[in-house]
């Protein structure tokens, strides 16, 4: 049985049927009128016999409105993530909400709380961290440069780290031809990858990410599209000009999959953050960040398509106020609008550093929303009228009763993470808050949780493959 994760039942918008259709036609036409930019040959023939307008030298690629709603309709609503452990497979799409881990250019030592580039030990470590917290439904690579691999194959390195350090799903990329490698990769382990494909905010797709697209729909794995267009930079400045800029690029890079290989899981994917024009930098922690997600699982209904996000992120640089209460809004905001993929363990920042601190908090918060989408059970039993007539007024009390030891477990949520205790205990236990103790948690999972091996025989398979990329990526 594929993971459950939450359900979203009764999802929160924000947009008007009539928004969503203005939105949907302003899409269309700047793909019919302006068009995308595709810069690899392959992928301009497969949409030029496809029914698409290229103009072979500006690679400008127009999209009739018959050919993009053929391609919305060969997407499947819903589709299996197959991972190597049956019972960790994702049903992505219809209600389910699961959350993913967030990754960094970095990562922070827990305990220095400085920024290091990890090795390939450092990655693995921090992929058992992911394997061990129950929240982590799937697992976006905890970093994307490695200090000890040259950086031509660094991401095929991270793939293989965490394909033998977890049997959960795990997202792919394209950047630098690493699709082609990742897709033989999970072949060996007998799973499945859901390929990540960036388009270049505003309007192209670079080669290597046709490439991907190409790789993942043709090898039978998913994908998401992601547009992250940043707003008053790559986008317009207003979230409804983003919206039309977000949803073309991702019908665009949609109708190359659904060319590619008709039917392939496609995922509706958003990354569109804000710039803060006075530092120059994107306000990945503002909250249009999270309204957007609304917006955006919204979009995704609309067509049938599974949706993903990005984020929740924040721009704090440590485990701090800050980081808790931008992640938990957002958080909170992508799981209620029913969002089926959100990103929000680990990540501070933006894509700066990946914190295993503030992955064990993230962690906690997760199941706060989490709790919040399961709602308040109401039958016979949990309403216990029987046992309130039965209790009557004081000196009347529940704490003896059978009711209470049976439910006070099931309908709370207990954490050795948050401060609950009164204060002289927690004086006497340290006077630790949630940053230190989240830190000696990190530390434990990270020293002696042990993921379900790699076969050896895959094990050795996997080390083929990366000879094989290292030889013709690096001549060596």
């Amino acid at each position: 049985m594929p993971l459950e994760g939450f359900k979203c039942k009764k999802p929160y918008e924000i947009l008007s049927s009539h928004e969503v259709e203005r939105i949907h036609q302003g899409s269309l036409e700047v793909l019919s009128e302006t068009g995308m930019t595709v810069v690899h040959e392959r992928s301009l023939k497969i949409l030029e016999d496809g029914g698409c307008l290229v103009d072979p030298e500006t690679r400008r690629v127009r999209f009739p409105t018959n050919i993009i709603e053929w391609a919305i309709a060969q997407c499947p609503d819903t589709f299996t993530l197959r991972a190597r452990n049956p019972d960790l497979s994702l049903n992505l799409g219809a209600e389910v909400v699961y959350f993913a881990s967030f990754p960094g250019f970095t990562w922070l030592d827990p305990d220095t709380q400085e920024r290091r580039v990890a090795t390939v030990e450092d990655c693995a470590r921090l992929v058992r961290l992911c394997d061990a917290l129950p929240m982590v439904h799937t697992l976006c690579q905890p970093v994307a440069h490695l200090g000890d691999k040259p950086p031509q194959i660094e991401l095929e390195w991270v793939h293989a780290t965490e394909l033998r350090n977890t049997d959960k799903t795990i997202m792919g990329t394209a950047f630098g031809g690493s699709s082609k490698w990742l897709v033989q990769m999970v072949e060996v382990t007998d799973q499945q990858t859901l390929g990540g494909i960036c388009i270049s905010s505003p309007l192209a797709i670079p080669s290597d990410q046709a490439q991907g697209i190409l790789d993942y729909a043709e090898s039978g794995n998913p994908q998401l599209i992601l547009s992250g267009p940043s707003k008053g930079a790559t986008g317009p400045a207003t979230m409804a000009g983003t919206l039309v800029l977000q949803n073309a690029e991702i019908l665009g890079g949609t109708v190359l999959a659904q060319l590619a290989n008709p039917g392939c899981g496609v995922m509706y994917m958003g990354y569109s953050t804000p710039m803060d024009m006075r530092y120059g930098t994107m306000a990945s922690g503002a909250v249009e960040v999270g309204i957007m997600a609304v917006a955006t699982a919204q979009l995704a209904r609309f067509y049938g398509m599974p949706s993903g996000v990005f984020y929740p992120m924040t721009d704090a640089k440590t485990p701090d106020p800050q980081a808790i209460f931008e992640k938990h809004l957002q958080t909170y905001l992508c799981a209620t609008a029913g969002v089926n993929y959100i990103m929000p363990l680990g990540g501070l920042d933006n894509e700066g550093s990946h914190s295993p601190v503030q992955m064990i908090i993230d962690n906690e918060v997760c199941r706060m929303v989490g709790k919040v989408l399961e709602g308040i059970k109401v039958d016979d039993e949990h309403l216990a009228i029987d046992l309130i007539k039965q209790v009557g007024p004081p000196p009347g009390n529940y704490l003896k009763t059978k009711h209470t030891r049976t439910h006070w477990q099931e309908e709370y949520l207990l954490s050795d993470l948050v401060v609950r205790e009164n204060y002289k205990a927690w004086v006497s236990g340290g006077s630790k808050g949630i940053v230190e103790r989240a830190a000696e948690v990190a530390h434990h999972l990270m020293n002696t949780h042990e993921p379900n091996p790699l076969p050896s025989e895959a094990d050795r398979e996997l080390a083929k493959i990366l000879i094989a990329a290292e030889k013709e990526k690096l001549g060596s």
